[in-house]
């Protein structure tokens, strides 16, 4: 799967998601092949079509509505009653993408831990992970890493537990663990 960053323009919903050549050519030849008429705009059932083809299910009613709602003050009418605009299919599609690499890498860092597929990161698997892979890091940090993600204190890291320091706390964890405090 290709590498998604954030880049610096921004979109409808904050900044444009990138992704891979090859990935931008896939967005728009689906778009292309759902494009019946060859008119530069989908229809509503041809965008259900197009992502369904993409990502395999269709987008929810108010992912759909906001597409089409044009409710983000453009003024350009890519989200108006005449269909969805090449460019706004884009941006969707590589937004979606993104979210699904990013919970990917989630994914291969908890198995990575996670090495006999219990469900969860034992203390000692962690001090095993770190000791085949990091070294270098001293045995009470990792522990001090292992405490920040076991959030319900039982002793494990669940995956939720894992996600969840990953999305919205690795910068704090990070600075708490260096004795530092966070900036915003």
């Amino acid at each position: 799967s290709s590498a998604a960053t954030t880049a610096g323009s921004h979109h409808v919903g904050g900044p444009t998601k990138v992704v891979g050549a090859a990935r931008e050519r896939e967005i728009a030849a689906c778009f292309a092949e759902w494009d019946k008429g060859r008119k530069g705009r989908l229809t509503r059932h041809e965008a259900n079509c197009a992502f369904l083809s993409l990502f395999g299910c269709k987008p929810i009613e108010s992912e759909l509505a906001k597409l089409f709602g044009g409710d983000d003050g453009d003024d350009h009418g890519e989200g108006d009653g005449e269909g969805l605009s090449l460019a706004r299919f884009l941006a969707a599609a590589r937004e979606r993408f993104y979210l699904q690499d990013r919970d990917e890498a989630i994914r291969n860092a908890f198995r990575a831990f996670d090495s006999h597929g219990h469900g969860f990161i034992s203390r000692q698997a962690c001090l095993a992970a770190f000791g085949a892979h990091a070294k270098f890091v001293p045995r009470h940090v990792v522990e001090l890493i292992f405490d920040e993600l076991d959030i319900d204190r039982d002793g494990k890291v669940s995956y939720r537990d894992f996600v969840s320091v990953w999305n919205n706390d690795t910068h704090a964890m990070f600075h708490r663990l260096h004795g530092h405090k966070p900036t915003a």
